[in-house]
């Protein structure tokens, strides 16, 4: 009995301590559970965030996009590995995202430290300072765990990211300058490091490869120009006084409250840093007036500025198919059906060549029975140009335009409408019929050859309504590398209406959907051959000469 009840006594303290340890453990444990539930529900799952509901397309459809205060994120790491191809590891870092409603279309990573290039063919071992993405917006919670999303960030990295995002934006994945959505399985991933490289990466993840782009290598983003408070100030002021004093076309954008935009943007720009934050933001304030011809450029590159959608109504591989045959000479294009259709495309309006070259093109059309002048692709150039060329289609001197200037403080203060008018060529007329063809990407001076073409006695238009932006601008050099196109009149067509924003309407509109543009259709090409055919038959006087000399 002593035996026992001694061996009882000595086993209980024993016991006791197993309990302790058990107890201590489970304890331990409940708050490593409460610490981990606590840290995932601080976290943001931003798949389910930014909700994607866009796809790629073949026809490259590009988006408008926006960045906002709360589409900045605090990252506790970043990592992309690709099999053993690939990966760059970063810190702690800020990352912005760019989206079109809830869509991300690209993402700028900002470390606190710079990162790493773990594993590539060229650039491994160097040290990331930015990183700009471009991938699929249903691969944003992928590429962003919810475990290593922290909080929300700090707004002051937007503006950082928009200047960027201005810079990279013609890269890959895009279109005229504004992104759309690439294949699920590709992704841009774009360094700028610290030894002074930029590290372009194409990524395949459905093949496993990655193709390094060496050409960007050198093209890295320029070090802007720091500026002080009153600097800054100083700049926006002179651009804002400018377009006050000089804009003709506040009259007839009665939206725009230019006095409220200074109000609301000077003291923003009295908190910028440097000439690339400063050219952003009047950019920003300046796209209010949504005018194609306004735009801003610092240290030589473009800002992103004020875009629309302006539907491209021709496909440019159906021109050999429907014409035959096309011959190419500085800004021109041109071929004659089997039949006896001459077609000749100006696309722009700038080498000075261009008339003497028109001239040569249009003799080789002086047995057609119609011409078919194609303007769809013009955005512009040099109005005189375009003035000897139209003057072989005018048998007498007409007014094609108006145009008015600012002549006053007020922004209803115009001088009087000034008439444009051009003259016959003095050695050739083209008495055939002629279909001009226009649409939504005809522009600026373009639009004025259109307006003179319109007057000429023989000439249908035909296709949808030109772009509607015309300024005769100037350049305005602020100071710290940032310089602004300044438009300075309302261009009015021949009875005084302005044609700003909406543009300048065909005798006969063709309307088309994007997808009869697709394979080597162009409804607006063979609307016109069809009308010149059957103009042409009506008529059966194939006997004249179209193009004939002057007496």
């Amino acid at each position: 009995m002593v035996t026992k009840s001694v061996s009882l006594r000595l086993v209980r303290p024993w016991l006791f301590e197993v309990f302790k340890l058990q107890y201590l453990q489970s304890a331990v444990a409940l708050v490593f559970v409460l610490s981990a539930m606590a840290s995932t529900a601080g976290a943001e799952d931003l798949g389910k965030k930014y909700v994607a509901n866009l796809d790629y397309s073949k026809q490259f459809r590009a988006y408008d996009w926006t960045v906002g205060n709360t589409d900045v994120w605090s990252l506790k790491t970043f990592q992309y590995k690709l099999a053993e191809e690939f990966e760059i590891n970063l810190g702690p870092s800020h990352v912005v995202f760019g989206r079109t409603g809830t869509n991300v279309l690209w993402a700028v990573l900002f470390p606190d430290q710079p990162g790493e290039i773990k594993l590539a063919g060229d650039g491994k071992g160097e040290h990331v300072t930015s990183v700009w993405l471009r991938f699929h917006p249903a691969r944003v919670g992928e590429l962003f765990p919810t475990d290593t999303v922290e909080k929300q960030g700090d707004a002051a990295f937007v503006q950082r990211a928009k200047v960027l995002a201005n810079f990279k934006m013609r890269s890959s994945w895009h279109k005229n300058g504004k992104p759309v959505v690439p294949l699920s399985e590709s992704i841009t991933v774009d360094l700028e490091t610290k030894e002074g490289s930029r590290r372009f990466y194409v990524v395949d993840s459905q093949k496993n490869t990655v193709k390094y782009v060496d050409a960007f290598r050198q093209r890295t983003l320029p070090i802007p120009a720091l500026l002080n408070q009153s600097r800054g100030l100083e700049i926006f002021d002179t651009v804002w006084n400018a377009f006050d004093r000089e804009y003709a076309m506040f009259q007839i954008k009665p939206d725009v409250d230019w006095q409220s935009l200074r109000e609301k943007y000077r003291p923003q720009v009295a908190k910028v840093k440097n000439n690339r934050e400063l050219a952003q933001m009047i950019s920003e304030m300046l796209n209010h007036l949504k005018d194609l011809h306004v735009y801003v450029k610092v240290d030589g590159n473009y800002v992103a500025g004020y875009q629309r959608n302006r539907f491209f109504n021709e496909n440019p591989a159906a021109a050999a198919q429907l014409i035959g045959p096309l011959s190419v000479e500085k800004g021109l294009r041109w071929g004659r059906t089997n039949d006896d259709i001459g077609y000749i495309a100006v696309d722009n309006l700038v080498n000075d060549s261009l008339p003497k070259d028109f001239e040569t093109v249009l003799k080789q059309m002086k047995e057609t029975r119609g011409l078919i002048l194609d303007v769809r692709r013009n955005g512009g150039g040099s109005e005189p140009l375009g003035r000897k060329m139209a003057e072989y289609f005018v048998d007498h001197p007409v007014v094609y335009a108006m145009h008015q200037y600012r002549n006053g403080p007020k922004h209803t203060d115009l001088g009087a409408r000034q008439k444009r008018t051009f003259s016959p060529n003095g050695n050739w007329y083209y008495r055939g019929p002629v279909v001009v063809l226009q649409g939504e990407r005809t522009m600026s001076s373009a639009e004025a050859f259109v307006l003179m073409l319109g007057q000429c006695p023989n000439v249908t238009t035909m296709g949808d309504r030109t772009a509607g932006s015309s300024g005769n601008p100037r350049q305005i050099n602020a100071g710290a590398g940032i310089v602004i196109n300044l438009p300075r009149w309302i261009a009015l067509d021949s009875n005084g209406k302005a044609f700003e924003g909406v543009g300048i309407q065909p005798d006969i509109e063709v309307k088309a959907s994007r997808n009869e543009f697709m394979k080597k259709q162009d409804p607006v090409l063979d609307t016109a051959l069809k009308r010149l055919r059957k103009n042409s038959k009506e008529q059966n006087d194939r006997s004249k000469e179209a193009l004939i000399p002057r007496p």
